[in-house]
């Protein structure tokens, strides 16, 4: 067997130099594989990654194969975590949801907004105070966010991100600041539900408030493919007037954290929960019978977890596993 650490994000392929992207590993990531060809090495996952000449992509070399387990068909294992994080704990105290996209969503009527001159437009899902449909106050892009956001992307997509209209950024501020949204299909921890009157609609309405980074967070760290962190780092993409989520210029990745401001409302987050898609509420069990207790998240990868530990592929980039469901979309690999 092969394990080694990745030195910069890279782009796994489906077989060595096809061009086919069935997913991305960030930097600094350990990682397993059963082979090495020119080069290229084959995941336990599956996929093949290009470890560059004399490894300058990804460190790697070969240690002693594991023991066999005794099972003839055993379940799949996420990847290792070093540290169960913050993130992790919030996660279990709240219900996991997904953002829904515009033409599930009930603020668009089910239907895209107008697109731009490429024919694709990020579906951005906004936040507020309580009861108000406008968006809360801007929130301050700090020197370690910044730092971050280039840790997480590199300097060249970091700079794309931060362009004014490009989404993150639609009116720039000096210091810089960003609204207060974040990208639809990605998933967030409600810690929270609350009946409001919404005077727009003369009525009692449900309002969710989400959990997300501080701004002023100095300890920032983790990426996308970390366990539980696609909670808070959430994929940027765009959709077609097809309904096609694709990715930004040219096919690249990003990733933005998703943040609030605690020093305004709290750092209360608040949506409408018809905007969201909740996940069945845990324990709940598969249609074998398994009874799932938690969730995790390694990436594109949803894990249910049984009472012993051990885990259960729910979905993947290529999609369902079992009989568990969501109708929302996955963020394409």
């Amino acid at each position: 067997m092969i394990t080694g650490t990745t030195l910069i994000k890279r782009d796994v392929l489906d077989k060595p130099v096809s061009g086919n992207i069935i997913f991305t590993i960030g930097a600094n990531v350990v990682i397993t594989a059963t082979e090495n060809k020119y080069q290229w090495l084959h995941l336990t996952g599956g996929g093949w990654v290009n470890a560059g000449a004399e490894q300058q992509y990804i460190k790697w070399h070969v240690v002693p194969d594991p023991a066999a387990p005794p099972a003839a068909n055993p379940a799949p294992h996420p990847p290792s975590a070093s540290t169960t994080r913050p993130i992790t704990e919030i996660k279990r105290k709240g219900r996991i949801a997904t953002l829904l996209v515009d033409w599930q969503n009930p603020k668009w009527n089910f239907a895209p907004r107008q697109v731009g001159k490429l024919s694709a437009y990020p579906h951005t899902v906004t936040f507020n105070t309580i009861g108000d449909r406008r968006k809360g106050a801007r929130i301050p892009l700090t020197e370690p966010v910044l730092d971050y956001l280039g840790r997480l992307n590199g300097d060249t997509i970091k700079e794309k991100i931060l362009i004014p209209a490009a989404g993150w950024i639609n009116v720039p501020t000096d210091p810089p600041t960003i609204e207060r949204l974040t990208w639809a299909a990605n998933l967030v921890v409600v810690k929270e539900i609350k009946l409001h009157f919404d005077v727009e609609y003369s009525k009692m309405m449900e309002y969710a408030n989400i959990h997300a980074s501080s701004c002023y967070a100095t300890d920032l760290d983790g990426t996308f493919f970390d366990k539980d962190m696609r909670l808070i780092v959430h994929k940027f993409n765009a959709f077609t007037t097809k309904n096609t989520m694709i990715k930004l210029s040219r096919g690249r990745d990003c990733f933005t954290p998703f943040l609030t401001n605690p020093e305004v409302m709290n750092g209360d987050m608040w949506i409408r929960t018809d905007y969201l898609e909740f996940w069945p509420e845990l324990p709940f069990s598969l249609s074998d019978g398994t009874q799932i207790i938690e969730y995790e998240l390694y990436g594109l990868q949803t894990f249910g977890l049984r009472a012993d530990g051990s885990p259960v592929l729910l979905r993947d980039a290529r999609g369902f596993k079992t009989n568990w469901r969501i109708n929302s979309p996955e963020l394409p690999a």
